[in-house]
């Protein structure tokens, strides 16, 4: 369970885009101009000629109060401040996951698909690196770093020899849901390091 919690923390990091501790309702309008970003990349993308994937409507806040602050789909993003440590970040993860980790791995599954259908529906579809750049500086803690994205394709290309979108959506779940240290954990490697 440390090893998910320490794993947690790292997640909690790649959320709070503004570094001030917390994640909050800040940081969700933060992602929300870097969904945006990515998806003017896509149409752009799109009308150049290149070979895009078909984007989809994707509600961030719905996303984040269901998955990050555990609030319930129903519950309507405001004005007012909402936030959370990191400890009531991993708190609610490990209420989850020791209650069913079974539900709590379905549940991180959604999480990070609803994240790709955003992208394209089909989840068996090549990423390119240049699409897999824009997904990892989306997520990116600190500053973009090239050289660290440049290192994080590298280590997908070496595991799998061409990336799909559900491999990336694995390599998330396997991040947020599984304890067994002795498995290659791509996404801890990147972001925990």
């Amino acid at each position: 369970m440390e090893y998910l919690k320490k794993k947690w923390s790292v997640w909690f990091q790649t959320l709070d885009d503004d570094r001030d501790g917390v994640i909050s309702t800040k940081d969700v309008g933060i992602a929300t101009k870097k969904f945006a970003g990515i998806k003017e990349e896509l149409e752009r993308r799109d009308k150049s000629g290149d070979k895009g994937p078909e984007s989809r409507e994707f509600d961030i806040n719905k996303w984040w109060n269901v998955y990050i602050f555990r609030r319930g789909p129903e519950v309507k993003m405001t004005n007012d401040e909402f936030e959370m440590t990191n400890d009531e970040f991993v708190n609610s993860l490990a209420e989850a996951y020791q209650k069913d980790n079974a539900a709590f791995r379905e549940e991180m599954e959604r999480c990070f698909e609803d994240i790709a259908n955003f992208l394209t529906p089909d989840m068996k579809r090549d990423i390119t690196k240049e699409e897999f750049a824009d997904a990892f500086k989306a997520f990116m803690v600190g500053q973009v770093d090239e050289k660290k994205i440049e290192e994080a394709y590298e280590l997908f290309m070496a595991a799998h020899e061409k990336l799909t979108v559900q491999l990336l959506v694995d390599a998330w779940v396997q991040f947020t849901a599984d304890v067994d240290q002795s498995k290659q954990d791509i996404i801890m490697e990147i972001y925990g390091n």
